[in-house]
């Protein structure tokens, strides 16, 4: 699989980005990287990530099947 994600940048974010860029700042890039950019990708991955109980089911096991039973 090749997961792929889309973020969105607001015009502060991008105006950070773009001085990061002109200045060089090697610290700055990788503070925006882990707070703008990793933390959106990660929100984004949390929203994506969902349990059968998410969506009102209450059996917790749903259809697990117990072969040690059947002998």
């Amino acid at each position: 699989m090749n997961p792929k994600e889309a973020i969105a940048f607001d015009s502060d974010e991008l105006l950070e980005l773009e001085m990061i860029l002109v200045d060089e700042d090697a610290v700055a890039a990788l503070e925006f990287l882990k707070r703008a950019v990793w933390h959106k990708i990660l929100q984004a991955q949390r929203g994506r990530l969902k349990c059968h109980l998410d969506y009102g089911d209450t059996d917790t096991v749903g259809e697990y099947h117990d072969a040690s039973q059947d002998r």
